[in-house]
Parts: structure tokens; sequence; C-alpha cells
């Protein structure tokens, strides 16, 4: 008689950041799609495209339905924390996204296999120390101010019961067997500090994503020039009405995308060869794009690349300043500083990077390594050996 394998119960948790959390959930259906019962814990706004995936949905226990951006970064970690302790012992492993940095430490209170996603570079010390020099006042610039950063670690350290008094540390040190990168390891900086048996660099997450953004490809002539900053800090208008300046009289088409927070008013005329969307189906424009201009975020230049697009990279903060920077080192486009930057030169550098034949090349030969990475794909197949193995 044929003995069947039990299904493989896996845990996953995030915090409720777009970037943090859209490349994990082609894992969660890549998981589900290979057998595996996937329950994935996160802020209740996210039930809908968690339970795309296949995977069952936990909301976070005791969690406010309304929060502010500071209060959601405070109260989210705790919450989610909480609600894996709760309910992590019925599993078979846990799965967390770095942001969510205390995933090690809960998995092994919990006595349970630990798997860690990386939607940003692969971090350790020397990076971390970089992000903190040029990161911007936002998340990644607690690190420079010494001072309070060795307080704030003190408070989450004792609050989270680590090992260490250091967030740092816990983050470099209480590291699982298993890592995955979302992107490929020629990109990631620093590259040879990240052993191959402990880090996989698997690139960026391509499935599909549902949206009802109807956008008509076929009636545009013109090459297209894709601008959006994401979906955390894009509220600038004064830079968009720089790109209404830098291409409104230009031969190509422009598809803009501002975000939830700006109303299409506040934009004033808006030229006749741009396109402006609160929202657009990135993966579907980027098919058809010829230069994409971003703020730098990790998924957005991995899917760039992906789909052999130059970039102009504008950063905003975070770990943007330094994929800038990454971008404009392998010459996969050019970096822009935004508060120095004018309707000519944003005009200028465009058409720059778009005619330059040699970072077309180079584009198409870092496409053709995110190509042959093997993706969700691949580390949900590589997770479900290392778990049985660890289980059975």
């Amino acid at each position: 008689m044929e003995i069947k394998e039990q299904k493989l119960k896996i845990l996953m948790i995030n915090l409720p950041f777009s970037g943090h959390t859209n490349p994990t959930l082609g894992l969660a259906k890549e998981l589900v799609n290979q057998g595996c019962q996937v329950t994935y814990i996160q802020a209740p706004e996210w039930r809908e495209r968690v339970i795309l995936t296949g995977a069952g949905f936990v909301a976070y226990d005791d969690y406010p339905d309304t929060l502010s951006p500071t209060q959601k970064e405070i109260k989210s970690w705790r919450a989610a924390y909480n609600t894996a302790l709760r309910i992590g012992s019925d599993y078979d492993c846990i799965i967390y996204e770095i942001l969510f940095f205390v995933g090690k430490s809960l998995a092994d209170k919990l006595q349970k296999p630990s798997v860690r996603l990386f939607s940003t570079f692969a971090l350790n010390q020397n990076i971390l120390n970089m992000f903190a020099k040029t990161g911007g006042l936002y998340m990644t610039s607690i690190f420079r101010f010494r001072l309070l950063y060795r307080l704030l670690s003190q408070v989450i350290c004792k609050k989270f019961d680590l090992r260490t008094n250091d967030i740092i540390d816990e983050i470099v040190s209480n590291l699982p067997e298993l890592n995955y990168v979302y992107t490929v390891k020629e990109f990631q900086i620093l590259n040879k500090e990240f052993p191959d048996t402990n880090y996989k660099f698997i690139g960026p997450s391509i499935s599909h994503r549902n949206s009802n953004v109807h956008i008509a490809f076929d009636e545009i002539r013109n090459p297209l020039i894709y601008i959006s900053l994401g979906t955390l800090l894009n509220d600038s208008i004064s830079f968009y009405k720089k790109c209404f300046e830098a291409f409104a009289c230009e031969n190509v088409t422009v598809i803009l995308s501002v975000g939830q927070n700006i109303p299409l008013k506040k934009l004033g005329q808006i030229p006749e060869n741009f396109r402006v969307y609160s929202f657009v189906p990135q993966l579907e424009v980027l098919q058809h794009t010829s230069l994409f201009i971003t703020h730098g975020g990790m998924n957005s230049v991995n899917e760039a690349i992906y789909y052999g697009v130059p970039m102009l990279v504008v950063p905003v903060g975070n770990d943007q300043p330094t994929v800038a920077n990454r971008v404009n080192e392998l010459g996969l486009g050019k970096r822009l500083n935004r508060k120095k930057l004018s309707s000519e030169n944003l005009r200028c550098t465009a058409f720059d990077v778009m005619n330059d034949v040699k970072v077309k090349k180079t584009v198409q030969i870092f496409q053709q390594a995110m190509s042959e990475a093997g993706g969700n794909s691949f580390a949900a197949h590589e997770i479900i050996d290392y778990v049985r193995n660890q289980n059975f």
C-alpha cells in the first residue's frame, strides 16, 4: 500500500508594507501549488491578496482598525509576533521577511526550523552601515543616531526576549540556514560576503497580479516612459510637474503612476502625451516600456531588469539611495538627485539613457541572469526538501 506524504504546514509572517510583502505572496502561492498547507499572518487589509495565493489568512491579534503610518510601524511588530507565538507551534516551519527581524528568535522559541526572505539586499554589518549613511530620513536613518539606536535596541530586544541587546547583531548573527534574496548575486552589493551555502539569490518575484486598470498599449506609437515613485514615499507633486515640463513637447508617451494619496486635480493641466493613474499594473507596463523613471525600490528595480528596461533612479529614502548607486555603478541606468533636479536635466538624461547602446546591452545581460535565477518556484522546492529533512 502506498503511503502518502503528510502535507507540510508552513507559517509565513510579515509586516504590512507592500515592498516587503508583495514578493513573498508568489512564494506562498508556489508552496501551495507544491502541496503545502500555508498560513499567512498579516494585517487585515492584506486578507484578499493573501487568499488569492491559496494560502490561509490570519489577521494580527489585537490590532486596531485605523492606524497612522507611524503607529502601524510600531504596533505591527508586536501584533505579528504575538499572533505567531499563539499559533506557531502547530506548524512545521516559520518563514519571515527580514523586516520582521525577530523571526529567527521566535522560531527558536517555538523549536521550529525557519527561513528568511530578503525583499532588499541581503544584509550584514557593512551594508547596514552603508544604509545608515545614505538611507535618507526614514526607517534606516535610525542606524546613524548611535544613542537613539542603542536605546531602541535595548527596548526592542527586551520586549521580544532576544538573546542580544543589539538589533544589528540579531539581524547579522542570528541567521537561519536558508536565506532567499529577491535579486541576482551579480546585483547584490558586497556579494562575496554572502556564502552560497546560506544565501540563495533567486531573482525577482514575478507572478500575475490582479488589476482593474486597462491600458491600451496597442494604441501607443511613440517610445513609452513609465514613471513611478512606488507606494510609500510618493507624494511629490513638484517632481511630477517637472516630469510634465520635461516631456510634454517630446515624441514620447508617458505613463505616470502617482499613488493613492494625490488627487489628480492637484497636478493641474496634464500634457496630452501623459496618461496619469493612481495605480497601474507595473509588470504589464514594464513589458512595453523603453525607460523607467523610478524611486529605486528594490522590487521595482529588479522587475525593470527582468523585463530589460533601462532606468533613471530618483531615490527618496530607505535602501533606495544604495539601490540607485548600484544601478549607476553597474551601468543599468543613471542616478539623479531629486533635490537638484531640473526638468531640462531630467529630459536630457532620459534620452541619453534611452539611446545608450551600452546601457541596453548591460541590462540584457542582467535580464538573462534574472530569468535563470529560479524565482519562487526554486525556493519553494528547496524549502520543502529542507523542512522534510528537519522533521522526518
